[in-house]
């Protein structure tokens, strides 16, 4: 796999309407076939991801990915002040 977009900062409007920043990164394989977004900023909840992928999915992901694509969605949770370690967790997709 090879990063094809770093850093990429982005809008999208979370399930409560309110406006939010985020970003994030697109690894590919080298065939096209896989391709892996990884999530940044984003709270720690499916809603949230969800909405923000939902984002991608119409202004950006189109653009960058070939329509048969297998899609995984990764959501990166930076360590916090109190000692949590880094975690990132999959975002289920449905077909």
């Amino acid at each position: 796999m090879h990063l094809l977009r770093r850093d990429h900062q982005f809008e999208y409007r979370d399930f409560l309407g309110i406006d939010q920043q985020a970003r994030a990164d697109v690894w590919v394989s080298t065939d096209g076939e896989r391709a892996v977004v990884v999530l940044h900023n984003i709270s720690h909840t499916d809603q949230q991801a969800r909405a923000a992928l939902s984002s991608l999915n119409y202004s950006w992901l189109p653009y960058l990915l070939r329509p048969d694509t297998q899609l995984e969605v990764l959501v990166l949770r930076p360590a916090d002040d109190e000692g949590a370690k880094a975690r990132a967790w999959v975002l289920p997709l449905s077909a």
